[in-house]
């Protein structure tokens, strides 16, 4: 069980998390895997968007909901001009990519257009349990300056703990980010963080 923290928000909106990248990258996998906890071995090629949520719980009689929002990643869907619709409102946005195929890190650029400026971005290569020595230890950190990213991760679907490991870091990254605006906004010094169980 992984424990996070949260500041609750007053219209209790579902937190949401964009997926972008090329098609057949892994989007879908580890979204799947984050939110039952479960490796699927076989996933439908993503149609413009597919969503998925996550009902986290702060205590017994209140919960949030976390929104998974995949992008299908086929050159088409991009002209189709909703994707940047799609990214409106989001709480973080996941630039994933093949380590096995690195020109899917490459093409990030081409989906970086349809993030908002203000929206925290992290960068997922995906595949690793397929990838060479080399491609999993290729650097990642001008790609992190490049794109605008806080962090970069490395992961394979069927690696459960680190999929959850790398969803707890985004969503305590939008913590402090939700943290810090509300001290801003407020003259209240209470701290508002409650500890979630991520069920």
């Amino acid at each position: 069980m992984y424990y996070l923290r949260l500041i609750p928000s007053k219209e209790k909106k579902p937190l949401k998390i964009v997926l972008l990248g090329e098609g057949g990258v892994g989007k879908t996998t580890i979204s799947k895997s984050y939110i039952d906890n479960y490796f699927f071995t076989k996933s439908k090629q993503t149609i413009a968007v597919e969503f998925h949520s996550k009902i986290i719980s702060r205590s017994e009689n209140e919960v949030s909901k976390l929104q998974l929002w995949d992008l299908g990643g086929q050159e088409h869907f991009k002209h189709m001009g909703v994707f940047g619709d799609f990214c409106k409102g989001a709480d973080a946005a996941l630039l994933c990519f093949d380590l096995t195929d690195l020109s899917s890190l490459f093409n990030l650029a081409e989906w970086i257009e349809f993030i908002p400026p203000l929206i925290p971005r992290f960068l997922i290569g995906t595949k690793s349990d397929l990838a060479t020595h080399d491609e999993r230890d290729f650097n990642l950190d001008r790609y992190v300056q490049r794109y605008n990213c806080i962090k970069s991760f490395k992961c394979s679907a069927k690696d459960l703990p680190t999929v959850m490991n790398i969803f707890e870091y985004v969503l305590l990254s939008i913590e402090r980010k939700n943290n810090k605006v509300g001290n801003i906004s407020s003259d209240s010094n209470t701290h508002l963080s409650n500890k979630l169980l991520v069920s």
